[in-house]
C-alpha cells in the first residue's frame, strides 16, 4: 500500500523525535525497574506501613497487641509508621532517578528539529499558496 504524501516531511521529524526518545529512554536499560516502594514502623515494630507512588499507603500490618493501646496512642503510632513509609518512599523514589540529563545535548537536538520543521513548513506553506495560484489561474478547473 502506498505510504500517505507528506510533502512537509512533519511526520518524519516526528517519528525521528519519537524514536531518539525511545532510544534515550532505552540506553541503558533493560526491563523497567519496579516502582519504588517505602516502609515504615512504630510502636516497636507492631505497626508496619508500606507505601507506593504516588504516595499511596499499600499495606498496613497491625500486630494484634496493639488493640490494647489507648486509641489516640494508637492512632499516633499509626501516623508515625505511615508518614516514615512515605520518607522512606520519597527516599527511594529520588534514589531511583536516574543520573543527570545532558541538557545541552537535548537542547541542541531540539533547536535542530525545530529549525527543520521551519524549513518543511515553509515549504509545505509555499507548495499551498502555488497551488492556490496555479487553481486561480486555472479559473478552479
Amino acid at each position: 500500500m502506498a505510504q500517505p504524501a507528506d510533502p512537509s516531511g512533519l511526520g518524519r521529524v516526528l517519528s525521528e523525535t519519537m524514536a531518539a526518545l525511545q532510544r534515550h529512554n532505552a540506553a541503558g536499560q533493560g526491563e523497567p525497574p519496579a516502582p519504588p516502594e517505602g516502609t515504615g514502623e512504630a510502636a516497636d515494630g507492631l505497626i508496619r506501613v508500606t507505601a507506593g507512588p504516588p504516595g499511596r499507603v499499600t499495606g498496613l500490618t497491625l500486630d494484634p497487641r496493639v488493640m490494647r493501646m489507648p486509641s489516640e496512642t494508637l492512632a499516633e503510632q499509626i501516623e508515625a509508621a505511615v508518614n516514615a513509609a512515605l520518607a522512606d518512599l520519597q527516599e527511594r523514589a529520588t534514589a531511583a532517578v536516574p543520573g543527570e540529563v545532558d541538557l545541552g545535548s537535548l537542547g541542541e537536538q531540539l533547536r535542530r528539529i525545530q529549525e527543520d520543521a521551519g524549513r518543511q513548513f515553509t515549504a509545505f506553506t509555499d507548495a499551498l499558496v502555488a497551488a492556490q495560484d496555479r487553481l486561480s489561474q486555472s479559473g478552479g478547473r
